[in-house]
This record gives structure tokens, C-alpha cells and sequence, in this order.
């Protein structure tokens, strides 16, 4: 009796510690952040983004690239009770290189430009309803608007400060706009595109010059390098020469304006470039863009 008594000790002894053990490796695990995350099973998805601009508080000064803060919130519920979740752009680019799990139907709400209201009014809301979205920032402006003592609410731009804010949330990433490409016809140039007889390795270094900038200043303001670069205009090289510079940039994903739903492939980052978006407008509106 007492050698049963004994082995059953012995056995009962041995099976606490391979379970303390196990649990000491997963609490170390925990605790060092190496918990492999969710695989996504899903070989490809669609994903639909949204372009904003600027937002006003007041309904009667919505045009085209404006709307109020009203019509965003109600995308927001749309979406909500719709079953979209959004999501980040680094996310995105976390499943197609890593394979890592996405929402059952992500969505991107992306604002172009970098107004000082998508600070005052859309991002209380965002963080109302825990909602993301990346924005894309237009280096040179938001030089101009952290030296202003008085701003113009309705047209002014982010301040360097304000990115900051939005970044610690958790809520907001931001994008490359250009430094200080975003103008029509500057020298003949469209936004960041290519001039006709311009030699490649000019366009190039007109590229790493003023991205490149911009890059620097959005990551020491906000303390992450930008992974997406949006196209000023939409416009850029109809053979695509220029991916290769925005690669060699550290750019992950480019946002175009052709107004369609794009698919990426996991394991496949040239789906990454060329994502279409959506222009939300007053007449434009997101159960049109996404389905009722």
C-alpha cells in the first residue's frame, strides 16, 4: 500500500511540474510579446477604401472633397451595423507579408491632404467609435501650420503636434502626400507625376528628395516611418517607373484614386500598389460605395 501510495505521489509530483513548467514558458511568452499571431486562411481579399478630405461642422458648406461631421458619423454607424471592421494600413500589409488575420470584411478610411479638421472633428468620432484610419499628410503645410498662431479652422492644415496625438490613439496612421508636390502644374508637373521628357534619374531624385523629406519629418513628429505613399491628384507614370523609387524608399503600398475595390494576395506585396479608393462625397455616399 505504501509503494502505491508513493508512485501515485511521485506521478501527481512529476504532472504539476510539467504544468507549472508549461506555464512559466507561456507566461514568459506573454510577457515578452512573442505569441505568434493569427494566420488568415484567406488566399486573397477585397479591400474597399474610402476617401475623405476636409470635414465641416456646418451641413450648408459640404462640397465635392468636403463633408460634415454629421454624414461621417453616420458612416461610421453605417459600417458598425453593417458588420465592417477598419482597419490600418500596416495591418493590411501585416497579412499580405506575414499572412496575419484580418477582419472578416475589413475597410480603409483614408483622408487625403491632412486638414487641421480631420483633427477637431473627425477624430473625436473616431475615437467614439474605436474606428481607424490612415491620413495622408502633406509635409510643407503642416510646416506652415505648426508656426500659425492663428489658424483658419475650415482650411488649415495639421500641425506636426496634432499628428502626434492621433498617432499615440492607436487609431491613426499616416501616409506620404508629398512634401510639397501636391500643386497642379508646378513646372509643368502634376502632383508627383513624371514629366514628359524628364530623364528617370531626375524624376528619381525629385522623388527621394521630396518624399524622402517628407518621410523624415512624419516619423520624428509622430515616431513611425509612413508605409503607404498616396498619389497627389491621383496622378503618376502610366508605365509605373516610379514603384521602383518608392521602393527603394521603404514604401510598402500606394494609393491611387481610380474608383474601384482592390484585392490583395497574401504572399504577394506588388498587389500592395495601385489600390483604388473610393471618393466619398455628398452625393457619393458609403451604402452606394459598399452596398445596402
Amino acid at each position: 500500500m505504501k509503494r502505491k501510495i508513493c508512485s501515485f505521489l511521485l506521478i501527481t509530483f512529476m504532472a504539476a511540474s510539467v504544468l507549472f513548467s508549461c506555464f512559466g514558458l507561456a507566461h514568459r511568452s506573454l510577457s515578452a510579446g512573442t505569441v505568434p499571431v493569427m494566420a488568415d486562411s484567406r488566399e486573397s481579399i477585397d479591400i474597399p477604401i474610402i476617401m475623405y478630405h476636409g470635414i465641416t461642422g456646418n451641413s450648408e458648406k459640404e462640397r465635392e472633397y468636403v463633408i460634415s461631421a454629421g454624414r461621417f458619423e453616420n458612416d461610421l454607424k453605417w459600417l458598425e451595423q453593417n458588420g465592417f471592421t477598419t482597419i490600418l494600413p500596416s495591418q493590411l500589409v501585416s497579412y499580405v507579408i506575414n499572412g496575419a488575420q484580418l477582419p472578416s470584411r475589413p475597410v480603409i478610411l483614408s483622408f487625403d491632404d491632412g486638414y487641421c479638421n480631420n483633427y477637431t472633428l473627425a477624430f473625436p468620432l473616431l475615437q467614439k467609435y474605436n474606428a481607424k484610419a490612415v491620413i495622408a499628410l502633406i509635409g510643407s503645410q503642416s510646416d506652415i501650420s505648426s508656426r500659425e498662431i492663428y489658424r483658419n479652422p475650415e482650411s488649415c492644415s495639421l500641425s506636426w503636434g496634432e499628428a502626434a496625438i492621433m498617432v499615440k490613439s492607436g487609431l491613426v496612421e499616416f501616409a506620404n502626400h508629398s512634401y510639397s508636390l501636391h500643386e497642379a502644374q508646378k513646372g509643368g508637373r502634376k502632383g508627383a507625376d513624371m514629366i514628359t521628357g524628364e530623364s528617370f534619374d531626375d524624376y528619381r531624385q525629385v522623388l527621394i528628395d521630396d518624399l524622402g523629406k517628407n518621410q523624415a519629418l512624419i516619423e520624428s513628429a509622430t515616431g513611425k516611418v509612413p508605409q503607404v505613399f498616396a498619389w497627389p491628384y491621383g496622378a503618376y507614370p502610366a508605365d509605373r517607373c516610379a514603384d521602383s523609387v518608392l521602393k527603394e524608399l521603404g514604401f510598402d503600398a500606394t494609393f491611387v484614386s481610380y474608383q474601384h475595390t482592390s484585392s490583395v494576395r497574401a504572399g504577394a506585396p506588388e498587389t500592395l500598389y495601385g489600390l483604388g479608393r473610393y471618393l466619398r462625397t455628398p452625393d457619393f455616399d458609403i451604402t452606394t460605395i459598399l452596398g445596402g
